[in-house]
């Protein structure tokens, strides 16, 4: 239970982190557009989903333990299932493209935190692919046999209480994840807007005159 905790408040963290980030570069990224635009997103997405998985922990827990009858174990590994489907492909989209970015920016700066940085997405990124690799087959066996238990549920007779009972650990199991997505959602727009416009835009001379430097340095270590 101690690593658990301290395992969601590392991703509160992180995905505070990410969301400050994000808000600290919002309004140049909307300025100049591009690749630095799509990057901030990606940021932005992987800081929802971070604040969504530990909603959803939390909902679901408190679920299980409050109606164990109705949220049992099979909607409880539901809920965890169709929130990895649902998330997993635009983690890995983000995370690529900021992987991407990580082995640019090294090669530029070529400077050990940077190679650092740059290795560590590269992990994260394979890890999550293979985990997707492996886990999506059975995170949808999970899902299907939480929508197949309400559909073989008896609806009539002394055991129709089962069936209510399937149902409503149904509606709940997708209520939950819904409100954790929407909740990640929501806390980072807000941080996002806390932060976004703090930083000054430059004047669009320095920044050309910034941006001309920046290709010039390139093409001499490329040379």
């Amino acid at each position: 239970m101690f690593w658990l905790i301290l395992v969601m408040f590392i991703n509160i963290w992180i995905s505070y982190w990410n969301a400050y980030v994000c808000g600290k570069a919002w309004e140049e990224a909307k300025a100049i557009g591009g690749f630095i635009r799509v990057l901030v997103w990606c940021g932005a997405i992987q800081s929802a989903v971070g604040f969504s998985s530990v909603i959803l922990f939390v909902l679901a827990v408190v679920a299980h333990v409050t109606v164990p009858d109705v949220f049992t174990d099979v909607y409880f590994q539901g809920t965890v299932s169709l929130w990895y489907v649902s998330v997993i492909f635009p983690v890995i989209g983000s995370g690529f493209c900021i992987t991407v970015e990580s082995w640019m920016t090294a090669y530029r700066e070529r400077s050990l935190l940077q190679i650092g940085r740059a290795g560590w997405n590269t992990f994260a990124q394979v890890h999550n692919t293979v985990g997707m690799i492996n886990n999506l087959g059975p995170a949808f066996e999970a899902v299907g046999e939480a929508f197949a238990s309400v559909a073989n549920a008896p609806s009539r007779g002394k055991d129709s209480a089962k069936g209510k009972a399937a149902i409503l650990g149904l509606m709940l199991m997708i209520l939950i994840v819904v409100v954790a997505l929407a909740g990640g959602a929501m806390i980072t727009a807000a941080i996002i807007k806390k932060y976004a416009g703090t930083v000054p835009l430059p004047d669009r001379e320095a920044h050309d005159e910034s941006l001309e430097g920046r290709i010039k340095a390139g093409q001499r270590r490329f040379t």
